[in-house]
């Protein structure tokens, strides 16, 4: 717990927690207001209406979604690169890993609020839990290059890579494809319904773990250069 307040006093310098609520606000007033001005035309398509909500406005609130997330994990590790802190913390009697961890949580919690924000827009909180699954993969993989990257143009290089090739392969029934992590965020947004896919669902899990953990054991194990 020492640790995790520790961790929360220090990202509210890095910006990420204003950036992680303007996302959700933003992606709430997109879905309102699209739906709002384009009511008729959205009812009158030949889709159940949850359908219509996921496949007409889901897919740009999921841009900006990876976005904030990609931006939130450049951030989050940017301040400990400066005056080489993280090097300096494996000299303090505290765990890295654990600071590692706790990124992880407070990024986590402030992006499931995002993400509850913009579902009541859209009425529906079981969407709310399938687009936060399909998210994680993502958020823990630019952690997990965030904390090996000192400048912070590698990993936002790495996001805006991901999402362009996650956009041009998210449409395949390739199931390889489904290693990508970007292509799991991106496949609620393709789909032509509001019913989860579980096996979206369980690689989106797994991935989740693998890059938390590749993150935690990274930061025991091997010392920053």
């Amino acid at each position: 717990m020492r640790t995790f307040a520790i961790e929360l006093r220090k990202e509210k310098r890095t910006g990420i927690f204003p950036l992680m609520f303007a996302v959700g606000i933003l992606g709430a007033a997109y879905a309102l207001v699209n739906f709002i001005v384009r009511k008729d035309t959205l009812l009158n398509l030949p889709l159940a209406p949850m359908d219509v909500l996921l496949t007409q406005l889901y897919g740009m609130i999921m841009v900006l979604n990876m976005f904030g997330i990609i931006v939130a994990a450049c951030m989050i590790y940017n301040m400990e690169f400066k005056g080489s802190a993280v090097k300096k913390m494996y000299m303090l009697p505290m765990s890295v890993s654990s600071m590692y961890l706790c990124k992880f949580i407070i990024l986590t919690i402030l992006f499931f609020i995002a993400v509850c924000f913009q579902n009541f827009a859209l009425a529906q909180i079981g969407i709310a839990g399938y687009s936060f699954i399909t998210a994680m993969p993502v958020l823990s993989f630019m952690l997990f290059v965030s904390s090996r990257f000192e400048n912070m143009w590698v990993p936002l290089g790495v996001g805006v890579a991901g999402f362009l090739s996650g956009m041009a392969l998210a449409t395949s029934d390739v199931a390889l494809f489904m290693v990508h992590p970007f292509v799991v965020m991106l496949k609620p947004a393709v789909a032509m319904s509001a019913q989860p896919d579980l096996t979206v669902v369980v690689i989106a899990l797994v991935e989740t773990i693998l890059f938390l953990f590749a993150g935690l054991w990274k930061a025991k194990n091997l010392r920053y250069e």
